[in-house]
């Protein structure tokens, strides 16, 4: 981490060397962590005496301590919890002040994932009065909808902090999408000195506009406490008015109307700018995954951002969130399971009262593949965490991710587990660390049997109980399950949770005739940082490993590549969800042709191109895919062959090409032999261009918005060149700088904090943050070979950004 200014949130481990033997190894893609030191001086006006100041952390990872004036003030152990720090009695009024956090990430492996480091979430500043509203904010639910009327629910704390007993007025305003007040209500409220109040009203909105996955309507409720003529405080908050039921019969309803989840299960890392979190980059992944068909994401394995909750609540799209990766027992040696006895209701408590107004949040986990959950300890603390989450929330529904095969693994008897945990912890061993590692190994090995074994009587009975306790069974790799469990238990309703995106379309055969499984959500729908290599095409490897060695990366997951590029399962995903009819023609590298391929998902490597320079008469293998009785592919009119295709046959069609320039065109056809639908790909022409291209024409001076920038290596007209790959460097200059630079190359000893990466089959991607000052930002891209070329991108004067609770400021 550099020493000297940086704009927070700030991914402090992004600027980390990528080391070989770091302890963290494949986990993070072998980023190593730190300690890592923030401090901020700043002036306290003496007006602020007697008000209540709070600095509002969203995540800080991890085992964070802040301290105010040297005094001790706070901190929280878990790398993704939001939490707050009361500043007003450490404060030196009408003098400066010092905020000093630490972020202790060096102890080395604590996640199974790419963390980032330090503070990588936003921070705020707080100033309210004595008497106030509690900085969660107003809470706001839809009690009713009938009609076209809605009833909402609106709950308030309102705080005292003074020496005197107070009376006010809460005032709760509703505005509908348009702007215009939709409900109102006003309430007196008695608040005793040193107390809260908890305030109930209850707003009709007539011809409510609802939220859904089609039309995200979104409103927005004011409270002002006042008393008499002085406004104390205010808040706002954006909600949705909508209607959520689940039962087996008739599966999840929204609105009243069905509702399949195609999920996608995501990691909090966003590519090549790291674990940065701003609303842009959270923006840009919800919008790719809602225009890649999916509708619902989990947000594996840590509550997810507010940034991130808001874009769903934009996007029309529903979310699982997901408290933890482990209860008591450790998957890694210093991961938070030795904190979790002590603050996870505290974590639990942040998650939800952070999700509450979003209408898109409608599941919360409690869990992810916790052996515990067959143990009688970890049956009962599986109830209490269920309990807890519905008595924080009543409006969403509570699930457990299980993987079956882990609990039949993992050892059962709590006293004997208790020992061999407690002897390893002497010798410095964490307890259980190599059941994940074997799991992952098992899976792999046993990976087209695994359906089979699943549906083994002892997977029920190690499941049964902590189903028993959630509303949804989370069935993590046991889509083997779904038919037999539908009948074996009439009354349960199940969301696959975590399956292989490569088997979408099995999957979904199942789903669609079974309204007791409401979804499932694929290992991942976007690639990520760390997990190195788990699911990359390696060519002619003797031995397959779980995770590659140093310089691995990435996981290499199939669906949406680190950059947000979309990969062929992708839009077969698409075809098989019933979203597009096809054809889509993807062609495995022909420079690879005859090599073996080993990928422990059984994904394929194929990619949308017919430009392979150097291949001529090396045998291409050609991957159709389509929703058609049968398709026909051509080579500059030349018929190829024409092969059947559609559900039976796994929506795909496969050729074998002799290789030669030309334009490739697939033709589907329906039974009466109609055709009804066209697909091209044609080879690259003369001339080696360096394109890049922003996705946005301009950038706000607010320090966080982001300009993404697509670097590929094409021919004259604009056509990639996957085999041309070369490093490229990015200069930027002007009112921003380069936030991350990177490719979708899974395996790779480059980093993305760097100007200068490889491109990888033909592509990379750039990203700028903005200053905080008007003017221009030049960027200029450059390679060998290629003529260079140059963007300028204007910053304009940034709108106040609006946070969700009151008072609320950047810190």
């Amino acid at each position: 981490m550099p020493l000297g200014p940086v704009t927070v949130p700030y991914d402090a481990m992004l600027y980390e060397q990528r080391d070989p033997e770091t302890p963290n190894s494949h986990h993070t893609g072998f980023y190593p962590g730190g300690v890592y030191r923030y401090s901020k001086s700043f002036r306290a006006p003496e007006e602020w005496r007697g008000s209540s100041i709070v600095l509002e952390f969203e995540g800080v990872y991890m085992r964070s301590e802040v301290f105010v004036n040297g005094h001790a003030a706070g901190g929280r152990p878990s790398g993704y919890a939001l939490f707050r720090v009361e500043m007003d009695d450490l404060l030196n009024y009408g003098a400066d002040n010092l905020v000093e956090v630490v972020a202790n990430n060096d102890q080395m492996p604590n996640s199974r994932w790419y963390t980032g480091s330090g503070i990588y979430r936003p921070v705020h500043l707080m100033i309210g009065g004595r008497v106030r509203i509690s900085p969660n904010g107003p809470r706001f639910s839809t009690r009713l909808v009938e009609g076209g009327v809605a009833i909402i629910d609106v709950v308030t704390d309102v705080v005292n902090d003074g020496i005197e007993p107070r009376t006010a007025t809460l005032t709760a305003r509703i505005m509908g999408p348009n702007g215009d007040v939709a409900g109102f209500a006003a309430e007196p409220v008695s608040i005793a000195p040193g107390q809260s109040n908890t305030v109930r009203q209850q707003l009709t909105v007539p011809l409510a506009a609802l939220w859904s996955l089609e039309t995200p309507n979104l409103y927005s409720g004011l409270l002002v406490l006042s008393d008499g003529s002085e406004d104390l405080d205010r808040a706002r908050e954006e909600f949705g008015i909508r209607t959520l039921e689940v039962d087996a019969r008739r599966g999840m309803r929204i609105n009243g109307a069905a509702v399949k989840l195609r999920g996608a299960c995501i990691h909090h890392d966003n590519g090549v700018i790291g674990a940065h979190t701003l609303d842009a980059a959270e923006d840009r992944r919800i919008r790719i995954l809602k225009e890649s068909g999916y509708n619902a994401i989990r947000s594996a394995h840590n509550p997810a951002s507010r940034a991130t909750l808001r874009a769903c609540d934009r996007y029309g799209v529903l979310v699982m969130d997901e408290l933890t990766d482990a209860w008591r027992r450790p998957k890694v040696t210093f991961d938070t399971s030795r904190e979790f006895p002590e603050w996870w209701e505290r974590d639990l408590e942040s998650m939800v009262a952070k999700d509450f107004n979003h209408p898109s949040v409608v599941l919360y986990s409690v869990g992810n593949e916790i052996a515990e959950t067959a143990t009688v300890r970890g049956i009962e603390l599986n109830r209490e965490l269920a309990d807890r989450t519905r008595s924080l929330d009543s409006t969403r529904f509570v699930t457990n991710c299980i993987n079956g095969f882990l609990n039949v693994l993992s050892p059962m008897d709590d006293e004997k587990l208790a020992r061999k945990d407690a002897a390893k912890k002497e010798s410095g061993e964490a307890p259980n660390k190599n059941l994940i590692v074997l799991l992952n190994y098992l899976m792999g090995v046993l990976e087209k049997t695994l359906k089979y074994i699943v549906r083994l009587p002892v997977v029920d009975k190690r499941t049964r109980d902590a189903f028993a306790a959630v509303d949804i069974a989370g069935y993590n790799y046991m889509s083997g399950r779904y038919r037999g469990d539908a009948k074996r238990h009439p009354g349960r309703v199940i969301v696959g949770s975590e399956t292989n995106p490569t088997e979408t379309v099995a999957i979904w055969r199942d789903l669609e005739r079974l309204p007791a499984v409401i979804g499932d959500f694929t290992w991942t729908g976007w690639d990520y940082i760390g997990e190195a290599g788990y699911a990359a095409i390696q060519y002619n490897q003797r031995r397959r490993q779980i995770y590659v060695p140093w310089p691995g990366l990435l996981a290499g997951m199939p669906v949406i590549d680190i950059t947000g590029h979309r990969q062929t399962q992708s839009y077969l995903n698409e075809i098989v969800w019933h979203l597009r009819k096809g054809p889509y023609i993807a062609v495995q590298p022909v420079n690879h042709a005859g090599e073996d391929r080993a990928s422990r998902k059984g994904r394929t490597d194929s990619i949308r191109s017919w430009t392979w320079e150097g291949c001529e008469g090396r045998i291409a293998l050609v991957e159709v895919y389509a929703d058609a009785d049968r398709v026909e592919l051509r080579l500059d009119d030349i018929t190829i062959g024409v092969e059947p295709t559609g559900p039976k046959r796994d929506y795909l069609a496969t050729f074998s090409v002799p290789y030669r320039p030309g334009e490739l065109t697939a033709v589907a056809y329906d039974a009466s032999g109609r055709e009804i639908g066209v697909d091209t790909l044609a080879s690259a022409g003369p001339g080696l261009q360096l394109r890049a291209e922003p996705e946005c024409e301009v950038l706000r001076a607010d320090g966080a918005d982001l300009a993404y920038i697509s670097i590929t290596l094409t021919d004259d007209a604009g056509i990639v060149r996957p085999l041309a790959d070369r490093e490229v460097t990015v200069r930027v200059s002007g009112s921003g700088a380069l936030l991350g630079f990177g490719s979708a190359q899974p395996i790779t000893g480059e980093s993305f904090s760097s100007d200068r990466h490889s491109t990888y089959y033909g592509r990379a991607l750039a990203v700028v943050r903005s200053g905080h000052e008007v003017g221009d930002v030049t960027v200029t891209v450059s390679a060998t070979d290629c003529a260079s070329t140059t963007l300028i991108i204007p910053v304009r004067p940034a709108e106040r950004r609006a946070f969700a609770s009151s008072g609320k400021d950047d810190a």
